[in-house]
């Protein structure tokens, strides 16, 4: 193995994580709905409790690691412990950009769907070469094919079971703690875009990444 060529894959896998953590910023800073339901929940949970949303995050996706491992035990791959440092340091860049860097105010409707329409578009550009990479796999997506695999449910419904209820928990805590609603037209807006563009990308960088993966086995 190549370890020069293995240390330029997690080094860009590094700026592919900086890069996503970015773009969903802009999504939070519009705040006009988020498409990731880890962040409409978080962002609530910022709101009402003063937690960090990256900080909220490591939390949830340390607990789908946790799940993973109640689940598996003995069949645990001893690698996945891995997603808890890529989480952590996902977590790090996304309460840097979102608390550090973009401290300003966006102040017009049309300038916060700019930055919804520039934040999946981003999302897609960075996330597409990251599944390629298939360095490590995010906690939660990870815990539903654990999930789906032990309990012989399809995939798509687990995933979506989660989304659905990560949504209807992003909904009360908006009801309930007087804050506003997460899940908007932003979410919407993520829906179709984010699943096309990210198709473009995964096959614009794939021929790049293959080769990139070939030369380091």
């Amino acid at each position: 193995m190549n370890k020069k060529r293995l240390a330029v894959q997690f080094l860009l896998l590094t700026l592919l994580t900086a890069g996503t953590a970015f773009a969903q910023t802009l999504a939070l800073k519009a705040n006009i709905g988020v498409c990731a339901c880890w962040d409409a929940v978080g962002l609530n949970i910022y709101e009402i409790f003063g937690l960090k949303v990256g900080t909220f995050s490591m939390i949830m996706h340390i607990i789908c690691v946790s799940v993973q491992f109640l689940i598996q035990r003995k069949e645990f791959d001893v690698w996945k412990v891995l997603q808890i440092p890529y989480v952590v340091i996902f977590g790090t860049f996304l309460n840097f950009f979102y608390y550090d860097v973009m401290t300003f105010e966006l102040k017009g409707y049309a300038i916060k769907v700019l930055f919804v329409i520039l934040a999946y578009v981003g999302l897609a550009l960075f996330l597409g070469p990251l599944l390629l990479l298939n360095l490590v796999n995010m906690p939660s997506e990870a815990m539903c094919i654990v999930i789906s695999g032990k309990y012989e449910k399809d995939y798509a419904k687990v995933r979506v079971s989660l989304d659905a209820l990560c949504i209807l928990a992003s909904v009360v805590l908006s009801l309930v703690g007087g804050v506003s609603l997460k899940v908007r037209e932003g979410t919407v807006i993520g829906m179709l875009l984010l699943g096309p563009l990210e198709k473009v990308s995964m096959n614009f960088f794939r021929p790049y990444i293959q080769k990139l993966r070939e030369e380091t086995e």
